[in-house]
């Protein structure tokens, strides 16, 4: 075989073999830049988050408010004899959310006696709560809800 024909072709598509393996790296770049960009969320401010849970709970409760207006203003209309019904409802509270906990309490017991006859009882107990979360498709951390608790109403005008 003849090393100086191998060496004199390997020269001539080196340049070719440059011009691909650059443009393959650089797809490559742009693949795993954008990979990155789109799988990782970025983490929001605490307090944007507070302000969305605020607003969900005030936009429920306004929503529960006007379901019961309009149901109250359906029913009443319907009565013999009567015209145009306006109906205000308030609401005594917002809407109650329970959350998911985890709950790990322990309890140590001691015991003890001194040379008098004398006996000391010791009981410590510890309790940790924390509320149980699941990510959601956003990939934010969520409260696991047992159960909502609608508001009582305070007061209706007809």
């Amino acid at each position: 075989m003849d090393f100086d024909k191998l060496k004199d072709k390997l020269l001539k598509d080196n340049k070719k073999l440059v011009e691909n393996l650059t443009v393959i790296f650089l797809i490559g770049l742009i693949l795993l830049i954008g990979a990155s960009a789109l799988s990782k969320p970025r983490p929001s401010n605490n307090n944007d988050n507070k302000e969305l849970v605020l607003a969900q709970k005030e936009s429920s409760s306004e929503d529960y408010a006007q379901k019961l207006e309009k149901d109250l203003k359906n029913i009443l209309s319907k009565i013999e004899g009567v015209g145009n019904v306006e109906v205000l409802i308030t609401l005594n509270s917002d809407e109650e959310v329970v959350a998911a906990m985890d709950v790990v309490e322990s309890s140590t017991t001691t015991n003890e006696k001194d040379s008098s006859g004398g006996i000391r009882e010791t009981i410590q107990t510890e309790s940790n709560n924390r509320v149980v979360t699941s990510q959601d498709t956003s990939g934010q951390n969520a409260p696991i809800v047992l159960k909502r608790i609608m508001p009582e109403i305070r007061g209706v005008i007809v």
